[in-house]
């Protein structure tokens, strides 16, 4: 299989969900709850791509601290842009899985080749991907060995 992240994009809901740097944790974590996501894209006050806080900032924050700290700004807790794993639309299925997997990484922002967030891509995206693929494959040699397949 040599599918691109672009497809997965084409079969998708491309909503971008987001929070801006100064906003606090418990905010994130509200937006992340109420859309049933484990990651945001972080906006600075340009609107410019500053990083992404996911639901493991959360948690390392809490194991890190005997305080209460949803007032902790987002800005303190995401990975900022200059460490992040950025993918494109060329990049294949594969290659994203290697490297979510080798750099233990769920969540990867795809970019456009002008540089524009196109989303976000995650480890469920591509599973999901997979499996549908795979399901397709069996359909599609059921059919053959059954005598059922397009001649």
């Amino acid at each position: 299989m040599n599918r691109k992240l672009k497809m997965l994009f084409e079969e998708r809901d491309n909503d971008i969900y987001s929070v801006e740097s100064w906003k606090s944790i418990k905010e994130a974590v509200d937006i992340m709850n109420k859309n049933h996501i484990g990651a945001l894209i972080v906006f600075d006050e340009k609107k410019k791509v500053a990083g992404i806080v996911t639901e493991r900032d959360v948690m390392c924050l809490l194991a890190n601290t005997d305080q209460l700290c949803g007032h902790v700004k987002v800005s303190e807790v995401m990975t900022p842009k200059e460490k992040l794993h950025i993918a494109t639309g060329e990049c294949s299925i594969e290659e994203m899985m290697v490297s979510m997997t080798e750099k233990n990484i769920r969540h990867i922002p795809v970019i456009t080749d002008d540089g524009i967030l196109r989303g976000v891509v995650s480890m469920r995206d591509i599973i999901k991907m997979l499996l549908n693929a795979a399901k397709a494959e069996v359909e599609q040699l059921n059919k053959f060995i059954t005598g059922k397949y397009p001649a």
